[in-house]
């Protein structure tokens, strides 16, 4: 019985198969139609996967792992704690199974004839325990790494610096190498694909916090980013609010270090506001409904078009009726039909989806930053596909196939069109389908008519200076090594070059760029503003150059710019924006 039911099934098949491409044009714009439809669910669907189901490649159970966060809530944060806050905590805290810490920042490796510039990492020394992640080679480091400040650092770098830099020497653990001119010992590689822990960035260097030596003690410098792991059966919210009363004890302890708010908020690590997933946790979700309904546009468009066609076909459809051809068998054979077309167009988007998913960097906007999104063929795209084309034909197979098997084999075969184009164009499932197009194309152009008029108030919005021919680039002395002094020096050399240029108007020097991710805060105490209780005192601010507002066309509403006189042996001076004056200045 068995046998027989797989045999008409082959049968089934063969002849669904020669009925499209009997009909090639008909085969190539239903297609088309799909492959649109699936590949955008797809693509976004695989960028969702690698970016935010997993979002830090290597480490073990990510959905265990919080980002730590002190104030309030804020898409750009400073980092929330110094070592001695971060020391107290990870102590004190019976809700997590372990607490890192970690500070990004650029280092050059000067080890060989060519210097390279990498992002990297200080870390505490449980760093990698606490993510799970074990060296490819060598070791990671040991818990005395963090109790010896100033030593000589001990340096762990990822597979893809140890494959460039150092062609994949297995003898590199052991080896000495010089990080910001000072020598430390590489003992371990971290294994391929992991690249730190805040999503969306690539770090290729880690070293002890220990190197750091002269913050660990400073009780008010918060520079240190944190992760914390929960133990099972710990909810997020339960350990946001015993963090929450540790940080208002040592508040109580070191007031003078601890103004401001000192709430704790955790958030897991696909939207942690630390990394690049804080953005494209608000914009995926977006971008995949738009896609869901495109789809769902694809197949009322599909199912209509199959409609239309078994009108075409009423006559063998009638004929093999007659003979005998039971309404199962003629519903069974034209759903195989649309599972054909659907799992043919899921295996050509597919291949669409290899291509489009890597593009994500392209929704990005340039920066600085080494931003790092492995969104690669994997199976879970393999599966999101299947599933995708299986579910679409059910959607436009099943209702065309049903109502094609309904036509009345003696109306047809007396060729009564007349009466068989009436009923068709009275039926109510082409018209609900009709009407399923037109609501779909509605949504989609109107979402299309607000996104297109958002970026038209964007670029009719006034950012506070103009980009318009303005050259910029960037260099690090820091990681070079140079002292404060070094530094000064080469930079006014590079200004007086620059402006003896011709064709240079003027020229400044800051340690941000406008709408980027480098602004950083600080907390500042103004003389004769008394905050209110909990009030953040903490201010966005940038260290910028003599002819900074004149370089980037920024009025000046009153007072004067920085000059070239505003040295470091002159007399401390700042520029407020109209915001500071209103909050901070209006009440004194």
């Amino acid at each position: 019985m068995i046998k027989i039911w797989i045999h008409h099934l082959i049968r089934d098949i063969r002849y669904a198969f020669r009925m499209l491409t009997k009909n090639p044009s008909f085969t190539a714009i239903v297609m088309l139609t799909l492959v649109l439809g699936i590949a955008a669910n797809t693509t976004i669907f695989s960028w969702i996967s690698a970016i935010l189901l997993d979002p830090i490649p290597g480490a073990v159970r990510t959905g265990e792992l919080v980002s730590v966060m002190k104030g309030e809530w804020s898409e750009h944060p400073t980092p929330p704690l110094s070592y001695p806050d971060y020391s107290d905590l990870r102590e004190r805290s019976a809700s997590f199974s372990g607490i890192l810490a970690y500070h990004n920042e650029f280092a050059a490796i000067t080890d060989r004839s060519k210097p390279e510039r990498v992002y990297g990492s200080l870390v505490s020394a449980n760093y990698f325990e606490v993510l799970g992640v074990k060296p490819f080679l060598g070791t990671v480091f040991p818990p005395e790494e963090e109790e010896q400040p100033g030593r000589s650092a001990s340096i762990i770098i990822s597979h893809g610096l140890w494959q460039r830099r150092y062609g994949a020497d297995p003898a590199i653990v052991g080896k000495l190498i010089h990080v910001n001119r000072r020598l430390g010992t590489v003992i371990g590689v971290t294994p391929p694909g992991f690249r730190g822990c805040m999503p969306g960035l690539r770090e290729d260097l880690w070293t002890p916090l220990a190197y750091r030596g002269e913050q660990l003690g400073e009780c008010g410098s918060c520079w240190l980013n944190v992760l914390g792991r929960l133990k099972p059966g710990i909810d997020r919210r339960q350990a946001e609010t015993e963090l929450g009363i540790q940080m208002k004890r040592i508040a109580e302890r070191f007031p003078e270090s601890h103004r401001g708010p000192q709430q704790i908020t955790l958030d897991p690590m696909w939207r942690s506001p630390f990394g690049a997933n804080v953005y494209l946790a608000k914009t995926f979700p977006m971008l995949l409904a738009q896609a869901v309904v495109l789809l769902l546009l694809a197949c009322a468009n599909v199912a209509n078009l199959l409609l239309v066609r078994s009108v075409a076909r009423r006559r063998e459809i009638a004929i093999r009726i007659s003979l005998g051809a039971g309404r199962f068998r003629l519903i069974r054979g034209l759903f195989l039909e649309s599972l054909l077309l659907a799992l043919f167009s899921g295996v050509f988007a597919m291949l669409v989806t290899f291509w489009t998913s890597g593009t994500i960097l392209s929704l990005i906007p340039s920066t600085t930053l080494p931003l790092a999104f492995d969104v690669n063929a994997n199976r879970a795209i393999i599966l999101s596909s299947f599933i995708v084309s299986l579910i679409t034909s059910m959607i436009f197979g099943v209702l065309p196939a049903m109502r094609s098997s309904k036509f009345s084999p003696v109306e047809v075969l007396k060729d009564e069109s007349g009466s068989v184009s009436a009923g068709f164009r009275k039926s109510r499932l082409a018209s609900t389908l009709v009407v399923a197009q037109i609501s779909f194309s509605l949504l989609l152009l109107i979402v299309a008519g607000l996104f297109v008029r958002t970026l038209q108030k964007a670029e009719q919005q006034d950012p506070g200076f103009d980009p318009d021919r303005v050259l910029l680039a960037s260099y690090d002395l820091d990681s070079n090594g140079h002292t404060v002094a070094e530094g000064n020096a080469f930079n006014r050399q590079l200004l007086d070059g620059l402006e003896a240029l011709p064709g240079v108007e003027s020229a400044t020097i800051a340690d941000f760029s406008p709408l980027s991710f480098s602004i950083h805060s600080e907390v500042y105490q103004v003389d004769g503003y008394d905050p209110q209780p909990h009030e953040s005192m903490e201010i966005s601010c940038a260290f910028v150059g003599p002819n900074y507002f004149r370089t980037v066309r920024t009025d000046i509403v009153s007072g004067r710019e920085f000059s070239p006189q505003d040295t470091e042996n002159a007399a401390l001076v700042v520029v407020v924006n109209e915001a500071f004056v209103d909050r901070l200045l209006a009440r004194k």
